[in-house]
């Protein structure tokens, strides 16, 4: 097993070679072994190698990296996962461009759980850093490992929350696990472990870029079933996470915010864009999963006196429509049909009934009375 690992990290170590090169050259020749002991005109015959790739395989340097990588994981206590190990997490595979090795710290299995990551800005409010906290507590009451990035803001606020329920928690990181960034935050990486997991596909001693973060993100979205994203500015890592959740055929969610907001602006896009899924309470989530949760009971919070629906006043259109969905789901196409609203003036309307917390939306376009 110690064979093996070394000699597909060295394949890692190359520069120019990339994971789905590596796995090309890795399924012609059998081994990672192999890779290096199979002669170029063989190789040649790879499918989508070429020779440039070839040229790049210098055994000797990359085994010797790969021997330095491996003595400083085995003395930081660092766990070396490769695509192939069993404790490589499942939903990772399942991406174009997951990576080849993860390093981690942490006993946590990702795949012995529901993973779900909660994400959004640097530069939360304080009605984002408490539905943050709100949604990341609920998770970890039922058992869900809750995944973020570490960064200031939501993604810390998310942590945090799980700690302090005593949950299960993932930082996935942009930089080698010989450091923590931004520095502020060593202690709470230090608890995480201890309750989860800090996961990355860098090595030792690589420090943290701008071009490492939107990579880290595939990551984020890649371990998890579900991307929910509580406030985000126009641009910004909160977006490129929710874009890789779509592209890898996640389901992604947003909560919405005012219209006008800066730090609720990429979230209302999203959600126009079809992107996300607008959501209003955690459980959502979890029935669109099919994932059974149970309600614990606690003190009245953010989020519940943000959910209550009393004094709402209902237009003829809405009362009409909440009458076709007392007796089933219906898809936007026939609820239209039934209730003679065109679909574009239907769309903001059931919009703005998500809002009031009357509807939920469904995948497929389907709606349901709540």
């Amino acid at each position: 097993m110690q064979e093996h690992k070394l000699h597909l990290l060295a394949l890692s170590l190359t520069k120019g070679l990339g994971p789905v090169s590596v796995r090309n050259m890795i399924a012609f020749c059998g081994s990672a072994k192999a890779v290096f002991s199979t002669p170029r005109s063989k190789l040649l015959r790879a499918p989508g190698i070429g020779s440039h790739a070839i040229t790049l395989l210098k055994k000797e340097q990359s085994m010797q990296r790969a021997e330095e990588e491996w003595a400083f994981c085995e003395k930081a206590g660092i766990k070396i996962l490769t695509y192939l190990d069993p404790e490589y997490p499942e939903l990772l595979k399942s991406i174009y461009d997951a990576p080849l090795i993860l390093f981690q710290r942490g006993e946590l299995n990702l795949n012995a759980q529901e993973n779900l990551a909660i994400v959004g800005t640097r530069n939360a409010t304080d009605y984002g850093l408490e539905l943050a906290a709100e949604f990341a507590t609920f998770y970890a009451r039922q058992g869900i490992n809750v995944v973020s990035g570490l960064a200031f803001g939501i993604d810390v606020a998310a942590h945090k929350a799980v700690l302090q329920a005593g949950g299960k928690t993932t930082a996935v990181l942009a930089h080698g696990l010989h450091t923590i960034y931004p520095p502020l935050h060593r202690r709470k990486a230090e608890d995480i472990t201890e309750a989860g997991a800090l996961l990355t596909e860098y090595l030792g001693g690589t420090e943290p870029e701008a071009p490492f973060f939107p990579s880290r993100n595939r990551i984020v979205s890649g371990i998890s079933r579900a991307v929910l994203v509580v406030e985000a500015g126009r641009k910004g890592g909160a977006l490129i996470t929710a874009r890789s959740a779509f592209e890898q055929n996640r389901l992604v969610y947003a909560i919405p915010g005012r219209v006008g907001d800066a730090w609720s602006e990429g979230c209302n896009r999203l959600i126009r864009e079809n992107i996300a899924k607008l959501v209003s309470h955690p459980s959502e989530i979890l029935e669109d999963l099919d994932i059974q949760w149970q309600l614990h009971e606690d003190k009245s919070s953010q989020l519940e006196l943000m959910l209550k629906r009393s004094d709402i006043v209902l237009s003829p259109n809405e009362e009409k429509l909440l009458t076709l969905l007392d007796k089933e789901d219906l898809l936007l196409d026939k609820l239209s049909l039934l209730s003679g609203i065109p679909i574009p003036s239907l769309n903001p309307l059931l919009l703005n009934m998500e809002f009031k917390d009357l509807v939920r939306q469904l995948p497929g376009k389907k709606y349901r009375k709540k």
